[in-house]
Order: C-alpha cells, then structure tokens, then sequence
C-alpha cells in the first residue's frame, strides 16, 4: 500500500474513532484545542431512559464550599437533584473518579461518572 493510502487510512480511522466517542459534549468548538469551560455528562440508563448534566470547568478548579446541587435535564417528564460535594470536586479536579448518584424520583434513580475533561 502507498504511503499516501496508509496516511488517508490512518485519517479515516482516527475520524471514526474520535466521531464514535461523542457521548457527551462540551462548550469548546470543534476542532479547538482550548479546553473547554463546561462538560455534559449522561447518566446510567434506568427504565429505558438517561438525563444529562453539565457541570462549568470554575466549579471543578475552584468547588465551592457547599459544593454543588442542581437538576439534572428532563426526561421522561422527570428530573433528579444531582449533588457533588466540595470533596468530590477536588478528587476530580486531582484527576480522580467520582461516581454520583441521583436523588430517586418515581422509584428510581441514575447515576453519573464525572471525571476531569480538560
């Protein structure tokens, strides 16, 4: 095979690559190499549904204090209180894995992955 074949292949194989990650999203535009300011995350599936949430890049370097609660998206005609303390924060921000689980609404409830994006 041609060296330029292997290179367009090469190309092919990372574009597929990179587009088949996209489970999440983020605030930077495409193709920018500036780390983005905010990262949304999905949630396990439970009875057949997920919900997202987004959480700012200054809450991951500077947690605030009481941490952070909001709603998750809507889904299903339901959302969830999403909670992150300070602590759990700070381990992300060192790189770490925190796995956060939602409040139950309508006998059940989701959880989320959250790990440093940027």
């Amino acid at each position: 095979m041609a060296l330029k074949q292997i290179r367009l292949l090469g190309a092919l194989v990372c574009i597929t690559l990179f587009t088949g990650l996209g489970c999440s999203s983020s605030s930077s535009p495409a193709g920018s190499s500036k780390p983005s300011t905010s990262h949304t995350f999905t949630s396990t599936l439970a009875l057949s549904h997920t919900h997202t949430i987004t959480l700012a890049k200054a809450e991951v370097e500077t947690p605030p204090v009481s941490g952070i609660s909001r709603e998750t998206s809507s889904n299903s005609a339901h959302t969830h209180t999403f909670t992150m303390s300070e602590a759990q924060l700070t381990s992300v921000k060192g790189g770490g894995t925190e796995t956060i689980t939602t409040s139950v609404v309508n006998s059940h409830s989701h959880s989320f992955t959250i790990t440093k994006w940027y």
